[in-house]
């Protein structure tokens, strides 16, 4: 067999065949046409497209592509690569997974965490190419939480849409069930979910041996102790793992919907129809976390009961009685770190903000990199604050956050003025003020131009030999925006490039510098001339290398699928570096109409 030129592959091309028949499998899916799902999928996963993308995937994209297995091996080369491509194969075995313990945040206690050899990772996304379309156009409209398109946001969004109020009145709440699953990622029963898989046989018999597979643990740096076989559960951290949870909890919210049509009438009056009686009770999942809304208490009593039930008699779930609470929403409730809550005074209205246990973490994190950066010089201590801060800012700003984020710049200001008075007690206090956050300067950051006096500023000499700027932006800065959620029945394998188009273009997790540049690019890659799509791997290139006199401006900057990226650094000679401009002052927009697909440089690419 002749080895795979791993340099030539021409990845959109590979991209684009995964696609289309991913496309198929979900309209096949939809269409309840079983047969040619099964089908599609048998060739789906004996292509060479398929095993290139899963390869690239667990080798190449994946964080963890240098965390080995229990074989403590890993695949850097591209002949390394190339050869794991030939050899992968759903075989129908597993080897033994290795359990580490990683912290929960804001708890004592550790979650287990599974970590397969990087062959079995790569099984796994190849499966997954083939058994994700066919269950997304199956899933639930209110399941949110790892799917692909879907988000935190989503879920909030739709709580939102369930609680506002539409009639006026001013006595207007409902009720909600907040529920905690026990364990659920390690106690799902097997053979429940194996009859709910109903798939291929090589899918049937790889999910088995990957259910199945020994585990082990590390009692100390070199030696692995044998723990036992897994008799239940899937262990997170497996590439497959979360739609394995999805699949299980699959059902839940049409068998509530299915069980309020046989209660009696409730209400004032007696005629609620079965389609009224559906749409009054809502349930928002999000993975294992999820929530129950209705007008009636006793309705939602009855459905703790009646979702316990379904648990215990499917995939063998317990609700954590002691973290499952029924509560009013004019007392409010968290849900994936906001507070919501509806208010009656005035205008009836909903409030989403961020909760007080999500603030006391950031501030907890934010201190603890204070503290274990006393000696570090203000520019290194600003590279490891700011994505901590202005991540935390952009997961929360689309709900009501200015005044929080207005409390909170202040906590961190004063954290950071203590910080810098206690390292330097030689100067005067104006001197030092001056020093570290100086007087009378002008910062844009996202396009808008601030004024301030007491922003930390840190300065290092680069490698050019060029003094280098950074100052720490105010998370007020960060600007509320409203979410707009995804439609119901959509899915990145419908083939509605257009909607999928505008929604990559608006997402909320690009950076600032991202956002600027997919937006001046009209959400096209400059490389390879394709769409950037909900789950693309995006990198931020310099058009003209640094190493070839290139500057950190954004007419010098250009954004490109990870993959394409390190194609372009490999013909241009530079080595893929990180610009810092979103650490610095951001220069001025660059006004483009339309992105410049003439930079770069451009070869032929034989297809594999």
């Amino acid at each position: 067999m002749s080895i795979i030129a791993w340099k030539t592959i021409n990845w959109t091309q590979v991209e684009f065949r995964v696609r289309r028949y991913q496309t198929r499998i979900y309209k096949a899916s939809r269409d309840n046409n079983s047969p040619k799902v099964r089908c599609l999928q048998k060739r789906l996963l004996r292509s060479l497209d398929a095993k290139l993308m899963a390869v690239r995937r667990v080798t190449t994209l994946n964080k963890g592509k240098r965390t080995p297995g229990i074989d403590k091996k890993i695949f850097v080369t591209d002949n390394q690569k190339g050869k794991l491509v030939q050899k992968l194969k759903l075989d129908g075995k597993a080897s033994p997974i290795k359990r580490v313990y990683i912290e929960k945040p804001g708890k004592k206690d550790k979650r287990p965490l599974g970590i397969p050899i990087i062959e079995d990772r790569a099984k796994q996304a190849l499966c997954l190419l083939a058994l994700e379309p066919e269950w997304e156009a199956r899933f639930e409209p209110n399941s949110y939480g790892f799917r692909p398109g879907r988000s935190c946001h989503d879920a909030i969004e739709s709580i939102f849409i369930n609680l506002r109020n539409i009639s006026g009145d001013k006595s207007f709440h409902k009720y909600i069930l907040d529920v905690d699953i026990s364990n659920c990622f390690d106690k799902i029963d097997h053979n429940y979910l194996m009859t709910k898989l109903e798939t291929i046989p090589e899918i049937e018999n790889q999910v088995k041996a990957w259910l199945k597979a020994d585990i082990f643990e590390e009692i100390q740096a070199s030696k692995m102790d044998y723990i036992s076989k897994s008799i239940q559960g899937t262990p997170q951290g497996r590439i497959i793992s979360p739609l394995l949870a999805n699949i299980a909890l699959h059902g839940m919210e049409n068998h509530l919907k299915d069980w309020i049509c046989t209660k009696p009438s409730f209400g004032k009056t007696n005629t609620y129809s079965k389609n009224a009686k559906r749409k009054s009770l809502a349930i928002i999942r999000y993975a294992d976390d999820f929530v129950i809304i209705h007008k009636e208490k006793s309705i939602i009593q009855e459905a703790k009961e009646e979702i316990a039930k379904w648990l215990r008699n499917g995939p063998r779930l317990e609700i954590s009685e002691a973290k499952t609470s029924i509560v009013d929403s004019n007392e409010g409730f968290d849900f994936l770190g906001f507070s919501i809550i509806t208010i009656t005074r005035g205008r009836p209205r909903v409030k989403i903000y961020p909760s007080r246990k999500s603030q006391a973490t950031l501030l907890f994190k934010v201190r603890n990199i204070i503290q274990n950066n006393r000696s570090a010089s203000t520019y290194n201590l600003i590279l490891t604050l700011r994505p901590v801060i202005i991540g935390w800012a952009n997961y929360f700003r689309f709900s009501e956050c200015q005044k929080v984020f207005h409390k909170l710049t202040h906590l961190i200001h004063q954290k950071l003025r203590a910080w810098v008075f206690r390292r330097d007690t030689r100067n005067g206090r104006m001197k030092i003020k001056q020093r570290y956050f100086p007087s009378g300067k002008t910062y844009y950051y996202d396009g808008i131009r601030h004024q301030d006096n007491w922003t930390l500023t840190g300065k290092q000499l680069g490698k050019e030999g060029k003094m280098q700027e950074i100052w720490l932006p105010h998370m007020v800065w960060v600007k509320s925006k409203k979410w707009v959620k995804i439609k119901a029945d959509k899915s990145p394998f419908d083939g509605d490039n257009v909607y999928w188009a505008k929604r990559t273009l608006n997402k909320g997790n690009w950076s600032i510098r991202q956002r600027k540049l997919i937006k001046r690019q009209n959400g096209y890659c400059t490389w390879c001339k394709t769409l950037f799509t909900e789950d693309s791997f995006v990198e931020v290139d310099h058009i003209i290398p640094r190493s070839l006199g290139g500057k950190d401006e954004y007419k010098n900057l250009q954004l490109l699928h990870k993959h394409c990226h390190i194609e372009k650094s490999r013909i241009d000679g530079s080595r893929g570096k990180k610009t810092n401009i979103q650490l610095g002052q951001e220069p001025d927009e660059v006004k483009v109409s339309r992105p410049d697909l003439s930079t770069g440089v451009k070869v032929t690419r034989p297809l594999v």
